[in-house]
């Protein structure tokens, strides 16, 4: 199998929310945001590559299932999914920052729910969260790779931009066997087999 990254000049944008309080989030009928309570790395991890493979992300994909579970069992990570209509639509993951900032780590809707009307909701929903979280700021980050629409509906949430940051990121392409995850499926395998009880 061919792999390959390909170079990709790529644009970061920071922002930090400065906004309102956000107040009820009224989503259509069906529709519903869930926390996962419970750390699940085969969650977590189905979760980002299904959302942000189209966008090729790349940081978590050569994580083991052990490297998952200690991330998500830290205390300071907190994870929502929203269903609709009983699916899996998209997720909202939160980090909590030594400084007691809260980022917006993670966030984004599976490919045919988007363009839905869901995406504003979602980002409300993740700010909303990280306000009860007692934030003493909201922060993220996205870039030129992602859905062209990502920026201008954080804006319009109420983030603004605090920096830009330039840089030549090796994306995946889509024959990269990264993709496919193995280190965290054989992970899993030996780390429930070990345990098993």
């Amino acid at each position: 199998m061919t792999t390959a990254a390909q170079l990709v000049a790529v644009t970061t944008w920071y922002l930090q929310y400065q906004g309102p309080a956000v107040n009820a989030i009224s989503w259509p009928e069906g529709v519903q945001l869930v926390e996962a309570e419970i750390a699940s790395p085969e969650l977590s991890q189905f979760m980002f590559r299904a959302v942000g493979g189209r966008w090729q992300w790349f940081s978590r994909l050569s994580w083991s299932y052990q490297q998952w579970l200690d991330y998500l069992t830290l205390q300071q990570v907190r994870t929502w999914l929203l269903w609709v209509k009983g699916t899996p639509a998209g997720y909202i993951e939160l980090l909590k920052q030594p400084d007691q900032s809260v980022e917006i780590k993670f966030f984004g809707l599976l490919p045919q729910f988007i363009g839905q009307g869901l995406g504003l909701g979602l980002a409300q929903a993740a700010i909303q969260q990280a306000q009860q979280w007692q934030a003493s700021r909201i922060w993220l980050h996205t870039c030129s790779a992602d859905h062209r629409s990502a920026l201008a509906n954080y804006q319009r949430a109420g983030f603004v931009i605090t920096d830009i940051q330039h840089s030549t990121e090796a994306l995946p392409s889509l024959n990269d066997p990264r993709l496919l995850a193995q280190q965290f499926v054989y992970s899993a395998l030996a780390y429930h087999t070990e345990n098993a009880g």
